[in-house]
Order: structure tokens, then sequence, then C-alpha cells
């Protein structure tokens, strides 16, 4: 028997040595998962907890408040939480919602295309009539009606609003006559539909409230 004991000792050792290098690396860790995921998947059962008082004292009893939930109900709370049901004044909220933001979207797109940035570069870097027509006619307004009673110098005043718009039209032609040269030489194959407008309405907007706000300064080549 005392020859046989280290035998039995040596074979227990190999065979759990054995045991150990058949059994994969990741499969107790895959079993730890299953079991985590089972248990996650299994009904919510809601318990409550009440204090009973015994010979030694008071304890607490943790009891079903009430029937278990089955999988079928803890799926369909699930689905709920990730796909919330929504009224007709929220689906209408959320639509408008997703509309705006498609509309953002369509806008960002439009303006950050290069012959739009080229066109903004184009207005930024040079002094134009327009950008002061509008401070100009509050300038008249306020000193045609100061003059009311010179009925010869409110004339004057006016004229010379429509002189300043005159020459505005003009420089706007000129600009995108040149504008047009430009954008021929650097992006031949793009449309040039609405660039005029949107090169006149950059134009009589002040500097400072451009948007999107100018990238270069004054004079600055582009």
């Amino acid at each position: 028997m005392g020859l046989f004991r280290p035998y039995e000792r040596k074979e227990a050792g190999a065979s759990s040595d054995q045991i150990a290098t058949l059994t994969p690396k990741g499969q107790k860790a895959a079993e730890k998962e299953a079991a985590r995921e089972a248990k996650a998947s299994q009904p919510e059962v809601a318990v409550e907890t009440t204090s009973e008082t015994t010979g030694s004292g008071k304890i607490q009893v943790a009891r079903k408040a009430g029937p278990t939930r089955s999988r079928r109900q803890a799926e369909a709370d699930r689905m709920e939480r990730l796909h919330p049901t929504l009224t007709p004044k929220q689906q209408r909220k959320a639509a408008s919602k997703a509309r705006q933001q498609q509309r953002l979207e369509a806008m960002d797109k439009v303006e950050n295309s290069p012959e739009r940035q080229l066109t903004r570069d184009y207005v930024d870097t040079r002094w134009t009539v327009n950008e002061f027509l509008f401070p100009a006619m509050i300038l008249v307004m306020a000193a045609s009606m100061a003059t009311m009673s010179n009925v010869a110098l409110s004339s004057y005043i006016v004229l010379s609003v429509w002189v300043l718009i005159a020459v505005g039209v003009i420089q706007a032609v000129i600009m995108w006559r040149g504008l047009k040269k430009v954008l021929q030489q650097r992006y031949p194959k793009a449309s040039l539909k609405g660039l005029p407008m949107y090169m006149f309405s950059r134009s009589i907007m002040i500097r400072r409230f451009r948007q999107p706000g100018p990238r270069i300064k004054r004079g600055d080549p582009i």
C-alpha cells in the first residue's frame, strides 16, 4: 500500500494536467458569459422586503410582490424601452425635427460646395458699394425727414439713394463677369445656377454680419 499511494497521486496529477491541457483556454470564460446572458434573459421578478419578528429578533424576508412576468412580457418591455411608443403630438414633433435636420444637412452640403466657397471669397476680398446700401438708406430716410421743410434739398437726398443703387448694380454686374471667368477656369463643370443672386445677396450684407463668416481679408488673393 505504501508503494501504491504515491502511484495514485501521480496518476491523479497526470490526469488533472491532461484535462487542463485538453480544455480550451477560453472555454471557462465562454461558459461564464453564456450563464450571464441566460440570467439576463430570464424574466425579472418583482420582490418586496418585509420585516418579521421572531424569537431571535427582527429579520428581513424577501417575498414576491406580484406574479412572475413571462418571457414574452419581458421582451415586450425591452422593445418598448428601445422603441418607445409616441403620441401623435410627439410623432409630429419628431417628424418636424427630422425634416429640419435634413434641411440643415442639405444647406450645409450646398454651402460647402467649392463654387460657393469661391463666390464668398471673391466677394469678401473686395470693397463693394452694396454693403453700404442699407446704412445709406437709413441715413437718407433720417435726412429726408429732417429736411421736409426744404423740398429741393429733400429731393436731392432721395436722388442720391437712387444714384447709389445704380452704382451698386453696375458694380455687381462687373463683379459677376469677373467671378464667372474665375469659376470657368477653376471649376469648368460647376453649375452657375443661383450663383449671381448668391453673390449679390452676400455683397449687400455688411461684412461682419455675413454667414458663413469671411475667411480671408480684403485685398487677399483668392
